[in-house]
C-alpha cells in the first residue's frame, strides 16, 4: 500500500477494530455467563483497589438505602471519615463508594485505551513517513553535482508528483551544467589561439631590427587584439544569454531608430572595405531587450561586412509582414556577398560552427549568439538569398502580440 491516505485509514480502522473487539468480547462474556462473569469480578476488584488507594477522607460515606433494610436515618451530605461515621451512628453501615470506584475504573480503562491508540497511531505515522526519511537520507548522502533522479518506487502516491517535478528540475539543472562545462571548454579552446598569436606578435615586435618590421608586427598585434577583444565580448554575451536574463528588461523599441544608431557605429569598418550600409523600411515597435537586440544587429552587420565583398552593399530593413496569424514586426539584414550554401544555413547558427570555403575565418559564436537572442524573444529566423539573388539574407519575425503599444 503506497498511498499515505490509505495507510492512515487502515491504521484508523485497526484502532476502531481493537476498541470494538474489547467491547464485543465483554458483551459476549456477559451474554454467555451472566452478570457473575470474570469481567465483572475483575472490574469489581479493580474498583475496590482504586477506592482503597485514595485517602480515606476523600471517600464519601453513603448510607444504605431502604432496599438494603436500613430505615429512619437522615442522609449524610458531608465528607466524613468512616471512623467518625461509625462513632456517631453505630447503626449505619459504611460501604465502599461504588460510584467513585466505577468512575476511577472508567478513567483508568480510558487512559489505557487512549495510550494504546496513541501508540498505534505513532507507529502508523512512523511507518508511513519511513520512505520520506529514506529519501532525505539519500539526498543528504549525495555529492555535489550528482543529478541522478530520485527513486520513486517506495514513495507514497501523494508525493509522487512532487518527486517527479524535482527529478525534472534535476534533469534541467544537469543539462545546464553540461552546457556550462562545454561552453567553458570551448571558450578556453577558442581563446588559446588568439592569445598565443598576441604573444608571438609581441615577441616579433620586440626582436624586430628595423622600424618597418616593428610597425608591421605591431599592426598584426593590433588586428589580433581586436579579434580577441571581439571574441571575449561575444563569449561574455553568450554566457549572459545562457543564464536567460534580460539585462535591461523588456520595453517597446522602434527597430528603425535602433538600426540607425547601430549602423552609425560601423561607419569606419564599412568605409575600410568600401561597403555601403543602407537602411530601409518603416518604424515598427517590438517589445524587446534593447541591449540584446543591439547585440543581434551588431553581429549581423559585422558578419555582413566581414564576409561580404569589397565595395558591396549591406541593407537593413525594418517593418511589418503579414502572416496567417496577424501582422508581425520584421527585421532583416541582407548583402550581396558570396552567400551561404543552402545546406549550411541551419548549421551556421550552431555554437562554434564555421562555414566552409570562407575567406574570413570567424569565431563561430556570432550567429549562435543571434539565434539565442531570437529564441529569448520568440522570434522566428528565416534565411535566404540576398540582394538580386546574391549574397545572404537573415530575417527575424517577431510575435504579433508585441504590436499595439
Amino acid at each position: 500500500m503506497r498511498s499515505l491516505q490509505w495507510r492512515m485509514l487502515a491504521g484508523l480502522g485497526l484502532v476502531v477494530a481493537l476498541v470494538w473487539s474489547i467491547s464485543i468480547a465483554m458483551l459476549i462474556s456477559y451474554l454467555n455467563a451472566g452478570p457473575s462473569t470474570a469481567w465483572r469480578g475483575n472490574l469489581g476488584a479493580l474498583s475496590d483497589t482504586l477506592v482503597k488507594a485514595l485517602p480515606r477522607e476523600w471517600v464519601r460515606v453513603h448510607e444504605p438505602s431502604e432496599a438494603q433494610g436500613v430505615r429512619g436515618i437522615a442522609p449524610q451530605s458531608t465528607r466524613i471519615s468512616e471512623e467518625k461515621a461509625l462513632a456517631a451512628h453505630p447503626q449505619r453501615v459504611v460501604q465502599p463508594n461504588n460510584d467513585v470506584g466505577g468512575m476511577l475504573t472508567a478513567m483508568l480503562l480510558n487512559t489505557i485505551e487512549l495510550a494504546v491508540v496513541g501508540v498505534v497511531m505513532w507507529w502508523i505515522v512512523v511507518a508511513s513517513l519511513r520512505p520520506l526519511r529514506a529519501l532525505s537520507e539519500d539526498i543528504a548522502r549525495r555529492k555535489a553535482f550528482d543529478s541522478e533522479p530520485l527513486l520513486i518506487d517506495q514513495v507514497p502516491d501523494e508525493l509522487r508528483p512532487l518527486i517527479l517535478a524535482f527529478n525534472s528540475l534535476l534533469r534541467r539543472v544537469d543539462t545546464a551544467m553540461r552546457a556550462e562545462r562545454q561552453f567553458i571548454a570551448d571558450a578556453a579552446h577558442e581563446l588559446r589561439t588568439p592569445l598565443a598569436a598576441l604573444h608571438m606578435q609581441g615577441e616579433v615586435g620586440l626582436r624586430a631590427d628595423t622600424v618597418e618590421r616593428k610597425n608591421e608586427a605591431l599592426k598584426k598585434l593590433l588586428v589580433v587584439s581586436h579579434r580577441t577583444h571581439r571574441l571575449a565580448e561575444q563569449l561574455l554575451d553568450l554566457a549572459r544569454l545562457d543564464a536567460g536574463l534580460h539585462a535591461t528588461g523588456l520595453h517597446y523599441t522602434d527597430l528603425l531608430d535602433l538600426s540607425r544608431h547601430v549602423i552609425s557605429e560601423f561607419s569606419i569598418q564599412a568605409g575600410a572595405r568600401g561597403t555601403r550600409l543602407l537602411l530601409s523600411g518603416a518604424s515598427c515597435l517590438v517589445k524587446c531587450d534593447l541591449d540584446e537586440i543591439g547585440i543581434l544587429l551588431r553581429n549581423l552587420i559585422d558578419n555582413a561586412i566581414r564576409h561580404g565583398r569589397d565595395f558591396g552593399t549591406v541593407e537593413i530593413r525594418c517593418g511589418y509582414i503579414i502572416r496567417e496569424n496577424g501582422r508581425h514586426p520584421l527585421l532583416e539584414v541582407r548583402d550581396n556577398g558570396p552567400g551561404v550554401p543552402e545546406e549550411e544555413r541551419t548549421a551556421i547558427f550552431n555554437r562554434f560552427y564555421r562555414a566552409k570555403d570562407v575567406e574570413v575565418r570567424g569565431s563561430g559564436i556570432g550567429l549562435s549568439l543571434v539565434a539565442s537572442i531570437a529564441r529569448l524573444h520568440d522570434a522566428v529566423i528565416e534565411t535566404g538569398q540576398g540582394k538580386n539573388g546574391q549574397g545572404f539574407l537573415i530575417r527575424f519575425i517577431f510575435p504579433a502580440e508585441t504590436l499595439g503599444s
